[in-house]
């Protein structure tokens, strides 16, 4: 039977997820104002968007061996805290040093958050000894469709200002309850004695496949739509219903992943899925209408929303006495992933073209699928 403690951290946990979409999702309708405020050039913009990743990369890291020195339930909050109030600093930056500064502030706040939590998630998984992460990732997702859509309609409905300090207000709110009903710190705190360590290989290993898969993340988000405009001559706005439908199948994935894991396995889901990323996407390159391009992007999310969580999973089982090292280098090895797969994508592109550059994300999803056995260690209790 499971105990009301892990219950309460199951639920504690499910909401950190969701917090940290409905911030990420309030950022991102901030991002046009910022640029527009500060006056610069989208050039110059994008380079000082870069402060933010920066800031995120170095702080995963950092925090896997805090989380292993303090606990991952009081760096949750914590760090959760900070990213509830670090969201208004870039919004609210009269110039560009000064957002670039609040920017890697903020960064470092997102990247701690989500090094503990899924830390503090993979505590909850163990105890609960069955797959959560998968719904875990899925409250994220549907806490950044919220964010973004709510957002939106706030900032319309009562300015800029206002809407940073509803949703910080309602994420600083919500992280410090969470907190409360997180698991006590001793469980995972110590059981290293190296705080500071270089992870094993085979816990890069699985960070090298998170990559691989943020990268086919990133590069759909940036250049899906763009490859569907110039494929089908078709709006902008039924071009990006593609990274859309790409997000659905995501999160669809990732509210059923769990179950499927229980059943089938981490090793046969990674391979699965990655087979689904591979097909979907190169039937979506290829296809030659557009409404089979748009169902083959969501076959293809339907893939790769499950390839992450597990990973991470993995990440932290290979390491039992330093969970937090083994997330933290999965995370950032990803999230380096997300940020240099995009402008891959664009150097290819302008030797050959769009659609065939974005088979570097098919081949990709391939790579993962051979190597899907590394991802055994998570389903470990």
């Amino acid at each position: 039977m499971t105990s009301p403690n892990l219950t309460a951290a199951r639920f504690a946990v499910l909401a950190l997820f969701l917090l940290h979409g409905i911030l990420f999702g309030t950022w991102a309708t901030q991002i046009p104002l910022a640029q527009a405020r500060l006056g610069v050039s989208l050039s110059v913009f994008g380079l000082a968007l870069l402060c933010i990743a920066g800031g995120a990369v170095i702080a995963m890291p950092i925090t896997g061996a805090l989380v292993n020195a303090f606990g991952s339930a009081r760096l949750s909050w914590i760090a959760g805290l900070m990213f509830s109030v670090a969201v208004a600093g870039p919004s609210l930056a009269p110039n560009l040093v000064v957002f670039m500064l609040c920017g890697a502030l903020l960064g470092a706040a997102i990247g701690s958050m989500d090094v503990a939590m899924n830390a503090h998630g993979l505590l909850v998984e163990r105890g609960l000894k069955r797959p959560v992460m998968s719904g875990f990732h899925g409250a994220f997702s549907i806490g950044a469709a919220a964010g973004t859509i709510i957002g939106a309609w706030l900032l319309d409905e009562v300015g800029p200002h206002m809407q940073l300090f509803i949703s910080g207000s309602i994420g600083f709110a919500g992280i410090a309850l969470a907190g409360y009903h997180l698991l006590p710190t001793h469980l995972d705190r110590g059981l290293s004695g190296e705080h500071f360590a270089w992870p094993t290989r085979a816990t890069i290993g699985l960070g090298l496949l998170c990559f691989l898969a943020l990268m086919i993340e990133g590069s759909v988000a940036e250049w899906g739509a763009l490859m569907m405009k110039e494929r089908f001559a078709v709006d902008a706005a039924l071009a990006a219903t593609a990274f859309g439908l790409y997000q659905t199948g995501m999160a669809v994935a990732r509210f059923t992943g769990d179950r499927l894991r229980s059943r089938f396995g981490a090793v046969r889901l990674v391979a699965i899925s990655a087979a689904l990323t591979a097909a979907g996407t190169a039937t979506a390159l290829l296809a030659p209408h557009v409404t089979w391009s748009l169902a083959a992007f969501a076959l293809a999310g339907l893939g790769l929303g499950n390839i992450a969580p597990v990973l991470f999973a993995g990440g932290g089982r290979l390491e039992p006495t330093a969970p937090g090292r083994g997330i933290a280098a999965v995370t950032s090895l990803g999230y380096s992933g997300f940020l240099a797969g995009p402008p891959l994508i664009g150097v290819a592109a302008d030797l050959t073209s769009l659609q065939l550059a974005l088979f570097i994300t098919v081949a990709a999803a391939l790579i993962i699928g051979f190597y899907s056995r590394m991802v055994k260690a998570a389903d470990t209790y």
